[in-house]
């Protein structure tokens, strides 16, 4: 409640341009606080009028004015918003949001506060810092004066950039290491030591803020106290504080260390950014409430660390014995001992997928948050693959093949270790319970569940990715641990709304669950304006929202908020991986080149950059660094299948036939059960005209699952034994799987063209492969192989200058793709043209086009035994 002796003053009532003052509700050294009226936009607010002569002249007037429109931009739940700024009859004031409640100045009057409460007021108070910092703000005068408390126990950080303000004129002049105290800007007990010197203000300036405000709630006392301004100065520059365990037993050491960092008289021995700080406060909260060793990650003292192992060891000799005595007690304990203590068997070699966790009851926002955290601990742990002996599947590969099991995860990816789990809530808490499993037998292995607050996800994700990285025996480095707890924000509520986003976007072929992505990373947005990770994931959703309308307005949006993303963190891999698949996606290669390669320098093992930027390079006509970019990801990832696959289809694009085909065996010898490596090795195998191990390899794929690929390679093994009919039944069943894809319709329109008695049948196939070319050419007009499809299309039903247009197009993109120079020979041949049709036969053999595929193709029957059609096989 404000002082009754501060109710009544000269100033209640009185209007200022559209605010009525209404009542006086604190003061300070600059001015006092009133409650108003805002009659323009029917609303309560503060304003602070300052007291005369704070700004001496119109020049200092002007500065402040546009460092008032700069505060106004900052927009932070634990900030309070700055509406406006105006002089009037001769008062300087500042508009400001009105928020009930009290100081926490109020709240200490000397009191120590419990640390769980010292714990969430300090977590909200680096929310509120790291928003301003991300736009150069510096408070420069934290103290619990400018901190207020709402009813709900919100913090509001007051008061930012007034302690750059001159001090009222006849203020104390005593100095401070020789500079006048008018020339210094703050609140004495609570200024860094280089505000005192003259030293660089900057967020680090604020952390020696934040730390006094940390000691004085966890002690009731400041680390500097006194009224003589000298000894107060020669104190905060010189002398160490008093030990806060020394005024308060019930401090842990781990606050104390904490606190100690905060108030390092060198602003190079600080935490450098209050993200740092943040995640040091919040682990120490994380380990209270689990009853675990803090492990505070940021730096500290030799002597610290030291405390904390030996804590440790004892802590883990004690947890031993109890275990040890359980063991002699029962069977069943007996082998939760043994999965506790690691002695169920974990393979060395792990192939491990994260399965999307179940929800358990209807909830859906509770459904959006779990898939997102499905998607961020696969993030997490493919952190940890630089270790030759982890591989993860990434969390991309398990969405687009919508893989929910461990059979599915088995047949498609080959992997050997499943993270299954399932969410639950229940009375304003959130139950995880996860388990590792061995996909081959279906056993659990190691499981483990945990409990917390709904409102705090970064509880959740912290304890699931400790636990999994636990389960799986992991070497975790310092390092990499503090990676691993990054969330991007210290904003709860924006983590929670991010990773529900994401989670959405597990399933974007819904519409509704773009929109929905959208909106809950908008939500994100609005509460942490500088969440770089929520810019890149709501980029991401505004791409699928275009890919799937081909509305230009979503493209705009994309770009806006993936280059948003990079501008906010430009070390951000997620960031430039969304630009990279933007551009890729648009035909600018060399831009999502460089995009891609810098998600790599900041995140060596992220696998959407290593495919994209491979592809980037083979786009561009850049062969050798695309191969390259394979091998990279081979020789980062030597256990994992996917990068031979990769390495395979590229081989096969480039009609390097044979070597492809070893890339397949390879996949298959890693995934023994993978679909994609025996569809793969099935059309390697046709381009080398072994069509009866095609035909194996095909049929093998299908058994283990169905697949348009599985199917239309089968058919075109039989299509080129010349079993028709069988072809034509194979090619029905790969476009009943995928319909928009040009390829099938061209391979459709070939069966029924040579089918006894159906070529008439072929056109409606024909037809449709131009159309669906059209549509995707439109997304992506730089498409080289889609318009070579398009062009055959259109010759086989007698287009000329279209098929001729849609050729050169492709040429002009890829000069010297064998592939298009075969297509033109098939185009060339249909209108007769037979000089151009054996001189592009010679192209392809000469690119490395295979020759078992130019022999066997049914138009060029009629040529093979004429001299032309020889001479194209003949050595060079």
């Amino acid at each position: 409640m404000p002082d009754e002796a501060l109710v009544h003053d000269s100033l209640v009532g009185l209007e200022l341009d559209h605010y009525r003052i209404v009542q006086r509700v604190g003061s300070g050294g600059m001015g006092a606080v009133y409650r108003a009226h805002d009659a323009h936009l029917d609303r309560e607010v503060a304003i602070k009028v300052l007291n005369p002569g704070t700004i001496a002249d119109e020049i200092s007037r002007r500065r402040f004015r546009q460092e008032a429109l700069l505060l106004s931009k900052l927009n932070h739940p634990n900030i309070a918003i700055v509406h406006d700024f105006d002089s009037l009859q001769g008062r300087d004031f500042l508009v400001m949001e009105y928020i009930s409640g009290v100081t926490l100045n109020e709240k200490l009057v000397g009191r120590a506060l419990p640390e769980e409460e010292v714990l969430r007021l300090g977590l909200q108070l680096c929310a509120g810092l790291a928003s301003a910092h991300e736009q150069s703000v510096v408070h420069c005068d934290l103290k619990p004066g400018n901190v207020r408390l709402t009813d709900d126990g919100r913090v509001k950080i007051l008061d930012f950039g007034l302690a750059r303000l001159r001090r009222p004129q006849g203020a104390d002049d005593s100095t401070a290491s020789g500079r006048p105290l008018s020339e210094i800007t703050g609140t004495l007990p609570y200024m860094a030591p280089e505000q005192l010197n003259g030293g660089e203000i900057d967020a680090r300036t604020d952390i020696y803020g934040a730390g006094v405000m940390l000691y004085e709630m966890s002690t009731g006392q400041r680390p500097f106290a006194g009224s003589d301004a000298a000894q107060l100065i020669t104190a905060i520059l010189h002398r160490p504080p008093i030990s806060q365990r020394a005024l308060n037993e019930q401090v842990s050491l781990g606050l104390q260390w904490i606190v100690e960092k905060c108030l390092a008289k060198d602003p190079e021995n600080r935490y450098q950014s209050v993200l740092e700080l943040g995640r040091d406060l919040r682990n120490l909260e994380k380990s209270k409430e689990t009853g675990s060793p803090p492990i505070l990650i940021s730096s500290g003292t030799r002597r610290h660390a030291m405390e904390v192992k030996s804590r440790v060891l004892w802590w883990a000799a004690g947890i031993f014995l109890v275990l040890v005595a359980v063991a002699l007690m029962s069977g069943p304990f007996r082998e939760r001992v043994r999965i506790w203590q690691g002695m169920i068997h974990i393979p060395h070699a792990k192939q491990v997928v994260v399965l999307p966790f179940r929800t358990l009851g209807s909830d859906a926002e509770l459904a959006a948050f779990g898939a997102g955290l499905t998607e961020t601990l696969t993030a997490k742990l493919t952190e940890l693959t630089r270790d030759p002996t982890l591989q993860v599947v990434p969390a991309m590969e398990v969405r687009d093949k919508h893989i929910a099991t461990l059979d599915e995860a088995r047949k498609e990816f080959g992997a050997n270790l499943a993270i299954e789990g399932s969410l639950h809530a229940a009375a304003g808490q959130i139950r995880v319970n996860y388990t590792l499993v061995d996909v081959q037998t279906h056993r659990q292995l190691r499981g483990n569940s945990v409990t917390f607050a709904a409102g705090d996800p970064f509880a959740v994700q912290d304890a699931v990715v400790d636990g999994a990285i636990q389960m799986l025996d992991l070497e975790v480095e310092g390092r990499e641990r503090g990676s691993l707890s990054n969330h991007g924000t210290l904003v709860a509520d924006a983590y929670d709304y991010y990773l529900q986003g994401r989670g959405y976007l597990q399933n974007y072929d819904r519409t509704e669950n773009l929109d929905n992505a959208i909106q809950v990373f908008e939500r994100a947005l609005a509460l942490d304006k500088s969440y770089a990770l929520a810019y890149a994931g709501l980029g991401e959703a505004y791409w699928n929202k275009y890919d799937s309308t081909k509305d230009v307005t979503w493209w705009d949006k994309s770009r806006e908020n993936c280059q948003e993303a990079n501008r906010l963190d430009s070390r951000l891999t997620s960031a430039h991986v969304c630009m990279g698949k933007l551009e890729l996606g648009t035909g600018n290669y060399q831009e999502a080149a460089k995009e891609f390669e810098l998600a790599l320098q900041r995140e060596p093992t992220t696998d959407e950059a290593y495919r994209g930027l491979a592809a980037a390079y083979e786009k561009m006509g850049r062969p050798d660094d695309a191969e390259r970019t394979y091998r990279r990801a081979i020789a980062l990832r030597a256990h994992y299948w996917a990068t031979y696959n990769w390495l395979g289809a590229y081989y096969y694009r480039q009609a390097r036939f044979a070597e492809a085909s070893a890339m397949f065996r390879q996949v298959i010898s890693l995934a023994p059960d993978s679909v994609r490596g025996y569809s793969n090795l099935g059309a390697s195998y046709l381009e080398e005209s072994r069509y009866a191990e095609a035909i194996v390899a095909s049929e093998k794929s299908i058994a283990i699952e169905p697949t348009d690929y599985g199917y239309s390679n089968l058919g075109s093994a039989y299509f080129f034994l010349k079993r028709y009919e069988e072809a034509d039944k194979a090619y029905l069943q790969a476009l009943k799987l995928s319909p928009q894809d040009p390829l099938l319709w061209w391979n459709l329109g070939d069966g029924y063209y040579w089918t006894p008695g159906k070529r008439d049948q072929s056109i409606g196939p024909y037809k449709k492969c131009v159309a669906v070319s059209g549509e995707a050419l439109r997304v992506n007009p730089n498409d080289a192989e889609t318009y070579g499809i398009e062009a055959v299309c259109s010759a086989m039903l007698g287009a000329k200058p279209s098929a001729l247009e849609s050729l050169q197009r492709g040429l002009r993109i890829a000069p010297r793709n064998p592939t298009l120079a075969f297509q033109a020979a098939i185009i060339y041949n249909q209108f007769q043209q037979m000089p151009e049709t054996i001189d592009w036969l010679k192209k392809a053999r000469a690119s490395g086009y295979s020759e078992a595929r130019i022999r066997d193709y049914p138009n060029f029957d009629f040529l093979r035994g004429t001299p032309r059609f020889q001479e194209i096989f003949r050595p060079q």
